[in-house]
C-alpha cells in the first residue's frame, strides 16, 4: 500500500485494475485507493503476473503488502504453491484491516458498504445514495462489482429519481482537506453526559458523518485546540486592480479577478515575509522554512470543500496563477483533485467571495503560520475630493496566524504589502512578470 498523504493511518483498497494473474504493465493503472481526500489509480511498478494477497473493500495501513508481480506463470504458480503450504503473507506493522460482518454492514470508518457479497460500495457512491434517498440494497441492480458515485449517477438517471441531474454536483464525501500535523493528534473523544436525549420527532432526518467530514471536524479541532490563533484585517481598494484584471483576462484567455490578483500578492511578498510561510518543528523549537511560495486555496463548491496548492506561486506570473486557479475551479466541481494537488501549503488564502460576505476569519491549518482570507468586493461611496463621490471597490483582507510563529507587526506588514500591491495593478504587474 502506497503512502499517498500523511493523514490517514489507512487506505482503503478499493478495486483491482488488472485480473488475479492478469499482466501488469508498468505505468498502467493497477489497483485504487480511497484516502481522506480522493479516490486514486495506483501504477503498477514494473511489468509482471499479478499475484492478488490483499481484498478489496479492506483498509491496509501504507506498507501493507498487497500484491506481488511475478516474471512468469511458473514463478506465479510457484509462489502460490507455497501460499497454500503456508501461512497467510506477512504484512506490514498498522492497525488490523476492518472486515464487513453480516449482509449489509455500514463501515463507516472505512467509507465502504458491502452491499451484497463481494460487492463493494465507495465512500462517494454511498454519500449520493444517501442524498438522493435510494436505498443501498439498490447497488445490486447495478451489475458492478465495485459501485462509484457515477454508476449511482446512471442508477438514478435509469430510473428517473429526483435529483438525477448531476453533472456538476459534487457531495462533502469527495472533499476534504487535512494539513499534514493534524495526523499526529487524535481526533477529541466523545462528550459523555447522563442526559438522555429525547426522541427526534417525525419526519427527522439523521445523516452520519461521511469518512472526510469526520478528517474535517479533526482538523478544525487540532486547530482550535492546539493554535494559539489572533486576527488581523485590512481594506484594500481593488477598483483599479480589477480593471486591470479584466484586461489581462483577454490578453491571458483566463480569469484574472480578486481571488488571482490576491494570490499574486501574497506570492509577491514570499520574500519580504517569510516568517509568514513557515511552520513550528515538531519539538515546537525552532521554525521551519520551505523554499517557495506554496499557496493553498479554498474552493467550496456548496457540498464540499477543497483546498489545492498553487506550487512555487512566486515564480509563476499571472497568467499562470490565473489558469491554474481555473483548472482548480473545474477539478473541484468533478471531484478530481488527486493527493498530489491537495498537499504541501505552507500557506492558505480563503476565499469567501460571494456577495455580501464583508469579514470573514479563516481557521489557521496546523503546521503553516497564517491563513488569509478575502471577502467579497463592495462597492463604497468616498468623496473624490472636488465637493463629491466616486464609487470605488473595496475588499476586507484579514489574515489568522499562529501566534507563537509571529506577531501582529509580522502579519500586518503582510497585509499592508499585499494591500499595496493590490493598489498598484502595474507594480503587481510587474512583480509577477
Amino acid at each position: 500500500m502506497p503512502k499517498l498523504n500523511s493523514n490517514d493511518a489507512v487506505h482503503l483498497l478499493v478495486a483491482w485494475a488488472v485480473a488475479d494473474g492478469g499482466k501488469a504493465v508498468a505505468g498502467e493503472p493497477l489497483l485504487e485507493v480511497e484516502t481522506s481526500k480522493a479516490l486514486e489509480e495506483v501504477a503498477a511498478p514494473a511489468d509482471g503476473l499479478l499475484e492478488q494477497v490483499a481484498e478489496p473493500g479492506r483498509e491496509y495501513p501504507p506498507g501493507a503488502l498487497l500484491a506481488r508481480l511475478h516474471a512468469d506463470e511458473e514463478a506465479l504458480a510457484a509462489a502460490r504453491g507455497r501460499t497454500a503450504a503456508g501461512p497467510e503473507p506477512v504484512r506490514a506493522a498498522g492497525p488490523e484491516p476492518v472486515r464487513a460482518a453480516g449482509p449489509e454492514p455500514v463501515r463507516a470508518a472505512a467509507g465502504v458498504t458491502a452491499a451484497a457479497p463481494g460487492l463493494v460500495v465507495t465512500q462517494p457512491a454511498r454519500a449520493l445514495l444517501a442524498e438522493l434517498g435510494i436505498p443501498e440494497s439498490r447497488a445490486r441492480e447495478l451489475g458492478v462489482p465495485v459501485v462509484r458515485r457515477a454508476d449511482v449517477e446512471r442508477l438514478a438517471a435509469e430510473t428517473g429519481h429526483p435529483g438525477a441531474d448531476l453533472e456538476t454536483s459534487t457531495t462533502a464525501a469527495q472533499a476534504a482537506v487535512i494539513d499534514e500535523a493534524s495526523s499526529r493528534v487524535s481526533a477529541p473523544a466523545a462528550v459523555v453526559t447522563d442526559a438522555v436525549p429525547a426522541a427526534d420527532p417525525p419526519g427527522t432526518v439523521v445523516t452520519p458523518l461521511t469518512r472526510v467530514q469526520r478528517a474535517v471536524a479533526a482538523t478544525v479541532t487540532v486547530s482550535h485546540r492546539t493554535v494559539p490563533a489572533a486576527f488581523t484585517v485590512v481594506e484594500a481598494d481593488l477598483t483599479d486592480a480589477l480593471a486591470a484584471g479584466r484586461e489581462l483576462s483577454a490578453a491571458v484567455g483566463s480569469l484574472v479577478g480578486p481571488a488571482e490578483l490576491t494570490l499574486a500578492a501574497l506570492a509577491v511578498r514570499r520574500a519580504h515575509d517569510p516568517a509568514c510561510f513557515a511552520s513550528l518543528t515538531p519539538d515546537g523549537a525552532a521554525t521551519r522554512l520551505l523554499p517557495g511560495a506554496h499557496i493553498g486555496v479554498t474552493f467550496d463548491v456548496g457540498t464540499g470543500l477543497y483546498v489545492p496548492v498553487v506550487r512555487d506561486a512566486d515564480r509563476a506570473g499571472l497568467g499562470e496563477i490565473s489558469r491554474t486557479l481555473m483548472t482548480f475551479r473545474m477539478a473541484a466541481v468533478r471531484g478530481a483533485f488527486r493527493e498530489s494537488d491537495l498537499n504541501g501549503a505552507n500557506i492558505t488564502l480563503t476565499l469567501h467571495t460571494e456577495p455580501g460576505v464583508v469579514f470573514a476569519v479563516p481557521v489557521v491549518f496546523p503546521g503553516q503560520a497564517c491563513a488569509l482570507s478575502l471577502a467579497a468586493p463592495r462597492a463604497v461611496a468616498v468623496p473624490d475630493g472636488a465637493g463629491g463621490f466616486r464609487e470605488r471597490s473595496l475588499v476586507q483582507l484579514g489574515a489568522a496566524y499562529d501566534h507563537r510563529l509571529v506577531n501582529g507587526r509580522d502579519v500586518t506588514a503582510l497585509l499592508t504589502g499585499v494591500r499595496d500591491l493590490l493598489q498598484d495593478p502595474a507594480r503587481l504587474a510587474e512583480a509577477t512578470e
